[in-house]
Formats: structure tokens, C-alpha cells, sequence
């Protein structure tokens, strides 16, 4: 049964106004309705509803993920400065209202999630950029910074953004290092006041025909501030399709379309690496500088089998701490030869070879091999500080998904050091406890244990493992959205369809 979500806001003295699927929120408690909390009925019944806009324009803060509102087309936001919300599992959403003018910093990824905005304005209070400033996923097509008075540009700052064009101030005499690379819709770049750009500012924008710089701006052997040679070597791909003529090629690595001569039929479905042509000639005449390439052809060749060549690195964090980088395309990569090699496999042979290995299992062995165990010693360091280490594990000599069920596998580490012998060793009550423990688990395993449950869990997690990998390749190489789009524009061929499908593809 529906909660009421005008009995659960009055309950809790929200303040609030809702009327004809317009929902107007201005109490300070807005993470109560923008995040799962304590007050799981509100987060439920506010999701529940059919609410169309959603205004926030009277909060006094923004929280920092809007998530999870099905019905909802538009959202109007509270005034921004330095935090820009992420937008997630909205999948009507049309429109966010918001005011630019009011922004006065930039971070890591802002505009995350929304949905397409043609143009962003600043005012003359906006502050300055941090790196990756724009997330790879916004939908921009233009920025307007022209009008901020103390605007300060970093390195790195737009790298990676899909924006179209940009205009900076009057005041900005330089582009930092790298702050374009990796832009592959940037077109124009309108910055009456620089004289100099660094090295590979503009690398990898692959889509520039116009610069405006100031009058005083020359720059002989102009190519070298794209770090480019003669062939861009760094392209990884495969090939969706085929006509008489050609095959066509999603990159891995820029998320474009090719075409080459045709492949033989053994190129489908594997990845492969090759190079494009890069050819620009420039005419520089004060400050106006014009680009003249290629790269809109879209030619690929010396084609050859390879993998993804990219230094695209995604921070990981758990619990809001940052535990390393990982290269996410690069697994996704893996994961897309293992999903095929597995969907390869009939799943008959599948099972059968999953019955043999449950039938080979010794369980009450296993069973009883299941134990808790703790290590712990010291290092004693002359002159330094000693350390201590405690290390405790608990499982059996064989786990696999069904086992973890029955016989939950566990593993600590601990180190403390300094210039004491006080510390917290594990006292034999403890260890006698998780021995107990043990055996409860033991006792429990061996009476609810089934190997018919055994081979049907496996089997069941076999098939889910290959849909979330192949989940997981969509994800970040968007695979099956290219030969989706590629199949509307069957009617074109060679240099007419890549052109057309670059216009209209959007990753």
C-alpha cells in the first residue's frame, strides 16, 4: 500500500508545497528527499509520486546527487556557486533550470548526468577551473566565460569534455598545458587575448576549424601544439559492419566512427588496432586562424589485431575514500573477449562441466577444514619504531559463490607501530569465541547444505556474470549503441555514412 506523501511531510514539519505535479521543496533537510537515510518512507513515497518539476529553487543547499526520480521532466535548481549536482536515474528528465551567472567555481565532473544544454553563460564573478572540470558524459555544446572578469584557467581543465565551442576573457593571455586535449567535438575557440599556448593544449581535438586568438598571436609550425604526426597510432576498434565496399569501425578510443577497405570475415567481433591520416593545413592571418583537415573523412588503415591504447584512468573510491586508479575501457576490454568466449560455449557443456566439478567435491572435508585463524607478531627495530602485525583469516582450503553462501570467507590485516610493547593482541578469549563461531557455521553448513542447490547456484551465477560483464562493456566501450545507430544509416556508404553517424552519435 501507497504511503501518502503529504501525511509523511506534514508528519515531519517539512516545509513544502505540492500542486499539479509541480513538487517546491525549501526545507534545509533536502537530503531527506535526495538520498536513501534514516528516513527511508520519504525517500519511497517521494519517488512514488508523480511528480513532473521538481523545484529546489528555495533551498538553501544542494546536495551533491540528484537521484531517482522517474516521473520528472524538469528540475529547477537553488543558486549554484561551487557545487553542480550529478543528475542519475532520471530517465525522463527534459530541462534543469539554473541560473550560470551565479557560478562561481567549477569542479571535478559538474554537469554530470544532465540532459543537453545548448549554451552556459558565466558572470563577472566566476572564479577559476579545476581540472576535468566538465564531465565526459555532459551534453554541451557551448561555454561562455567572455564576460568573467577574474577567471583563472588550469591544466587539464576542459580535458576529456565533449563541448563544441568556448569563448574566454580578455584577460586570458595563455592556454595551459593539456587544458583542450582529448576534446573531440571542440570546434571553436574564441580568446582575443592570447599570445601563447602550451604544449599539447589542443591535443587530440580533432574537430577544430576556428580559432580566434589576439592579432599578436604567431605561431610557426602551428601542428606541433597538437602533438600529432602523420598518423594518429593510438586508435583501437572493431568492426560493426560490412557492405560490398567497406567495413566500418567503432573506435574504442574516441568513441568515432571509421571506415576501411573491407576486412575478411575474421575481423568480426575482435578488436584491433589502426591509424588515421591526419592532414591539417593551417592559414593564420591576425590572430584569426583557420583549420583545414581530414579528420572528418574518417579513413582508417594499417589495420592489425591489437588492444585499446588509452592513459584514461578513473579514480576509485569506496565510502568516499579514494582507493587507486583503474583503467576501466582497458577491463572493459577483457571483459568483452571473455563475455564471447563464453557465450561461445553451448550451455549444455556448461552445466555438465559444472555438475562433474560439484560431484568431485569432498564437502565434509571442506566443511570441516572451515576455521577462523589469527597470526600476529612483532618486529622490533633497533634505534626505529617496532611494529606489530595481526593478520586474521577465516575460511576453507575450497570456496566458490554457492560455498560463500554457507561458509562466509574473511580476511583482516593490522599493523600498529611505535616504542611500546602495549599492544592489542588478540586475547585467547577472543580466539576461543571465533572458534565457537566456527563451529556454529560448521554445524549449519553440513545440515543445509544440497548439492541440487550447489549446481543450480552455480549455473544461475555463471549466467548472471556474463550479464553484468557484458553490461559493463556496454558501459564504458558502448558497443551495442554504435551498431544500433550504425543501422539507421544503411542507405550510406564509405565517407557519407561515418560522416553522418559522427554528427549524430552522442556517448
Amino acid at each position: 500500500m501507497k504511503t501518502n506523501l503529504k501525511t509523511i511531510l506534514n508528519t515531519g514539519s517539512y516545509k513544502y508545497c505540492y500542486e499539479n505535479g509541480k513538487f517546491t521543496f525549501y526545507d534545509n533537510r533536502i537530503g531527506d528527499i535526495t538520498k536513501r537515510n534514516y528516513n527511508s518512507s520519504l525517500f519511497s513515497a517521494i519517488r512514488q509520486e508523480h511528480i513532473v518539476i521538481l523545484d529546489l529553487s528555495m533551498c538553501s543547499n544542494v546536495p551533491d546527487v540528484i537521484s531517482g526520480f522517474p516521473y520528472v521532466t524538469e528540475i529547477i535548481m537553488p543558486t549554484l556557486t561551487d557545487n553542480i549536482p550529478s543528475i542519475a536515474n532520471c530517465p525522463k528528465l527534459e530541462k534543469v533550470t539554473f541560473d550560470p551567472s551565479t557560478i562561481k567555481i567549477l569542479k571535478e565532473k559538474s554537469f554530470d548526468g544532465w540532459p543537453p544544454i545548448k549554451q552556459i553563460s558565466f558572470g563577472e564573478d566566476f572564479g577559476f577551473t579545476l581540472s576535468f572540470c566538465i564531465s565526459p558524459n555532459a551534453q554541451i555544446d557551448s561555454l561562455d566565460f567572455s564576460l568573467c572578469k577574474h577567471m583563472h584557467l588550469t591544466e587539464h581543465a576542459f580535458q576529456r569534455s565533449r563541448i563544441k565551442s568556448i569563448s574566454l576573457p580578455d584577460h586570458i593571455t595563455n592556454l595551459p598545458e593539456y587544458v583542450f586535449c582529448d576534446c573531440p567535438n571542440l570546434a571553436s575557440i574564441l580568446a582575443v587575448g592570447v599570445i601563447k599556448i602550451h604544449f599539447k593544449a589542443l591535443r587530440n581535438c580533432n574537430s577544430l576549424e576556428h580559432l580566434k586568438f589576439a592579432e599578436e598571436f604567431y605561431a610557426d609550425n602551428f601542428d606541433r601544439y597538437f602533438d600529432e604526426r602523420n598518423y594518429d597510432t593510438s586508435l583501437c576498434g572493431i568492426e560493426i559492419g560490412k557492405d560490398d565496399k567497406y567495413s566500418y569501425i567503432w573506435c574504442l578510443t574516441n568513441f568515432r566512427f571509421y571506415y576501411t577497405d573491407r576486412l575478411s570475415d575474421e575481423w568480426s567481433n575482435r578488436i584491433f588496432s589502426f591509424n588515421h591520416i591526419n592532414q591539417r593545413s593551417f592559414c593564420i592571418s591576425f590572430g584569426n586562424i583557420d583549420i583545414y583537415s581530414n579528420y572528418k573523412d574518417h579513413y582508417a588503415s594499417n589495420i592489425s589485431e591489437g588492444f585499446l591504447k588509452t592513459s584514461w584512468r578513473y579514480k576509485i573510491t569506496h565510502n568516499g575514500i579514494n582507493i587507486g586508479v583503474e583503467d576501466l575501457q582497458r577491463n572493459a576490454i577483457q571483459h568483452y573477449y571473455e563475455v564471447n568466449k563464453r557465450l561461445k560455449n553451448d550451455i549444455r557443456d556448461v552445466i555438465k562441466e559444472i555438475e562433474k566439478e560439484v560431484d568431485k567435491l569432498d564437502i565434509n572435508s571442506i566443511i570441516d577444514s572451515y576455521e577462523t585463524t589469527v597470526s600476529e607478531w612483532t618486529h622490533t627495530k633497533i634505534g626505529g619504531d617496532d611494529r606489530f602485525y595481526s593478520e586474521t583469516c577465516r575460511g576453507s582450503y575450497y570456496s566458490d559463490a554457492y560455498l560463500e553462501t554457507i561458509l562466509p570467507s574473511y580476511h583482516s590485516e593490522y599493523e600498529d607501530h611505535g616504542y611500546t610493547t602495549q599492544w592489542s593482541w588478540t586475547s585467547k578469549e577472543e580466539i576461543d569465541k571465533m572458534h565457537l563461531e566456527d563451529s556454529r557455521i560448521r554445524e549449519m553448513a553440513k545440515k543445509s547444505y544440497s548439492k541440487e542447490a550447489h549446481i543450480t547456484y552455480l549455473i544461475k551465477e555463471y549466467i548472471q556474470y556474463i550479464a553484468n560483464k557484458s553490461a559493463e562493456v556496454e558501459q564504458y566501450l558502448h558497443i551495442g549503441r554504435a551498431k544500433e545507430v550504425f543501422e539507421q544509416y544503411a542507405y550510406l556508404h564509405g565517407k557519407e555514412r561515418v560522416s553522418e553517424l559522427n554528427k549524430v552519435i552522442i556517448i
